[in-house]
């Protein structure tokens, strides 16, 4: 006790004889000396003196601060629940009249952000390889500014990290943007950035919040996967296989040139398998798709084998030979084809069982012609299984594997008392079920808008015949478009499309949209027309928010009990909430839809529902209203 008194008597002479204030520690100690706080949490610090005797201590702040308390060596200044960004609380004791020291307290005010968003502003579609682009990561609502950080990710790889200082203790909207100029290899690739609040050694540690990744759609011109030119030295009878396939996005689109100057059905996988021995010569095959084309050549030489060596010495002998043996079959089928129309039809004593055949492309095949009288030849003409016969009243065509896309063969028939030749045309459908079905948006990637116009592309790739085709589109269960084909006739394997225009809703999220490809082969063709489908492309439609009952409301505010503020609102993507009045200084008081509270106080609170799309706002205006009347 002796030792306290001296020590205040010293510190009262050095006070008298210097006339300055003093200049050694408050004797005050917080515990902790500093706090790290969440917004709405409970705070508790505890103020200590060692002095034996001295008048008082006591906390000032603007919430929590007590009055000037004695008899005790410690004080705690407290709160239920901190809802003031900036706060200065500071300890103070008083020894004497002559002295008063006060220690201030660091608190720091932390907030998580409501959301962390990325996104291409000026982007309404895929991005272009080449072109330059800027990223826009928001984060909504966050408090400090000053300890944020904030990572871009490329995949798993990083791109850049920045930091932002800003001494502003209240939340704020903050964004970060990103330059990029896409390459064809980040196509597929995922942009993510990522926000870390530092708060210190001493404070809590945070698991970083990501945004939601935004998906690189690019688009690049083709390029060959091949070298660009390739020379063949080819067999008379080889067919060989032209691959000019390339990369591009998106996919592209190909032609081949002849030397014939013959403009090949279009491909879409770039391979060419030609149903007969290619000519001699140059052959271009052009890749296309929006962003630009490439060409490729093939140049075809031909080498004389030895087999066909053999046949070219051999062929016209074996020829007439068959001439003399068969007596004038060919010569008289052939004579009579070039002198006079053969007869078809009516008069024409063929008959084919079956008259009409539906073949799958790879499968077996028969039909037999009969001849309803004695011929002198009966024969069928065809690229594929070829025959004739001399005075028997049928002969059958057949085929063990159908893989030659040909015109319809025909069975002739030479009668002895007839003055032409008899001709019956089969009619054979070779068809094949589509290599893939496909559903796209047209030059749009990511969710739709309501109230836009969209086209939705269904791809058919390598189905024949064409004109028996019917695409069929669905939205969930009901069809609600089909097209067909039948003003085209090519008979070999074609790609073709189909386009739906749909002007989305927000009834439409969530929709499933699909077309099928349906080959109505008729009668002689499966009992189940065969159908090849896409897959669903699901609908994601963004619209703004739309309040359930958008009118300002007026309600009666009774002290004491609890009243409800409803601000909820429809919008995809979910919107976001914030509460504003008057009576906090314009500050948010909860991103909850719905506020019940027994401790409003009577004014105007303005809600806002926000997303990307916009921001709408709710005024509720609560009017005091005593108990009972």
């Amino acid at each position: 006790m002796w030792c306290v008194r001296a020590w205040i008597l010293i510190f009262e002479v050095a006070l008298f004889v210097s006339g300055q204030s003093w200049s050694t520690p408050c004797p005050l100690e917080l515990s902790p000396s500093s706090v790290i706080v969440r917004f709405g949490d409970p705070v508790s610090v505890n103020c200590s003196t060692s002095l034996d005797e001295f008048e008082g201590m006591g906390w000032e702040a603007t919430e929590g601060g007590t009055s000037l308390i004695g008899n005790l060596q410690f004080v705690t200044w407290t709160l239920a629940s901190l809802k003031t960004w900036s706060i200065q609380p500071k300890c103070y004791i008083t020894v004497n009249d002559h002295f008063q020291c006060e220690q201030n307290l660091e608190v720091t005010v932390y907030k998580m952000p409501d959301s962390v968003s990325i996104f291409e502003p000026s982007l309404t579609g895929p991005m272009e390889a080449g072109r330059t682009y800027r990223l826009q990561c928001d984060i909504r609502n966050i408090a400090p500014v000053r300890n944020l950080s904030l990572t871009w990710y490329r995949g798993n790889e990083i791109i850049k990290t920045e930091m932002r200082h800003n001494d502003i203790a209240k939340p704020q909207n903050e964004s970060f943007y990103l330059p990029i100029s896409p390459k064809k290899d980040y196509d597929g690739l995922q942009i993510q950035c990522k926000v870390q609040i530092n708060l210190g050694v001493s404070g809590p540690k945070f698991t970083p919040i990501k945004s939601e990744p935004f998906d690189m759609v690019v688009h690049y011109p083709p390029s060959f996967t091949s070298p660009q030119q390739e020379i063949l030295d080819l067999a008379e009878d080889d067919k060989p296989i032209l691959n000019c396939s390339s990369d591009g996005n998106p996919q592209p689109y190909y032609h081949l040139l002849s030397p014939a100057g013959d403009l090949e059905a279009p491909e879409t996988k770039g391979v060419f398998r030609p149903f007969s021995p290619l000519i001699p010569g140059t052959y271009n095959c052009t890749a296309t798709n929006g962003m630009g084309s490439a060409t490729k050549v093939f140049i075809i030489h031909r080498t004389r084998n030895s087999s066909a060596t053999f046949w070219v010495i051999i062929g016209p002998v074996l020829a007439l030979a068959l001439v003399l043996i068969g007596g004038t079959v060919w010569a008289t089928r052939r004579g009579h084809s070039q002198s006079s129309p053969p007869l078809s039809g009516e008069g024409c004593s063929l008959v084919l069982k079956p008259a009409r055949v539906v073949v799958k492309f790879g499968e077996p095949v028969s039909v037999t012609c009969e001849a309803a009288r004695p011929p002198r030849v009966l024969g069928w003409e065809s690229t594929v299984g070829a025959a004739h016969t001399q005075q028997d009243l049928s002969v059958q065509w057949k085929a063990d594997s159908l893989i030659d896309w040909i015109e319809e063969p025909i069975c002739y028939g030479v009668f002895f008392t007839a003055p032409r030749q008899c001709e019956e045309k089969l009619n054979l459908v070779l068809y094949k079920t589509p290599d893939s079905v496909s559903i796209r948006l047209v030059n749009h990637t990511g969710s739709m808008k309501e109230g836009k116009e969209y086209q939705l592309l269904c791809e058919v790739q390598n189905i024949a015949p064409v004109q028996y085709l019917v695409l069929r589109w669905y939205r969930d269960q009901t069809e609600v478009y089909h097209s067909a084909f039948t003003e085209l006739t090519q008979s070999s394997p074609v790609q073709v499309s189909s386009i739906l225009l749909i002007t989305p809703t927000r009834a439409d999220n969530g929709a499933q949209y699909r077309c099928v490809a349906e080959l109505d082969l008729g009668p002689e063709g499966p009992q189940l027309a065969p159908t090849v489908s896409s897959g669903s492309l699901n609908a994601s439609v963004h619209y703004p928010p739309n309040f359930l009952s958008p009118e300002p409301e007026m309600l009666d505010l009774v002290v004491g009990e609890e009243v409800t503020l409803n601000c909820s609102a429809t919008g995809y993507p979910t919107p976001i909430y914030s509460w504003l009045s008057a009576h906090t200084l314009q500050e948010t008081l909860t991103d909850e839809a719905i506020i019940t509270s027994s401790s409003l106080l009577p004014g105007t609170y303005t809600c806002t529902a926000s997303n990307r799309l916009d921001s709408k706002s709710k005024r509720f205006l609560l009017k005091a209203r005593s108990k009972g009347v």
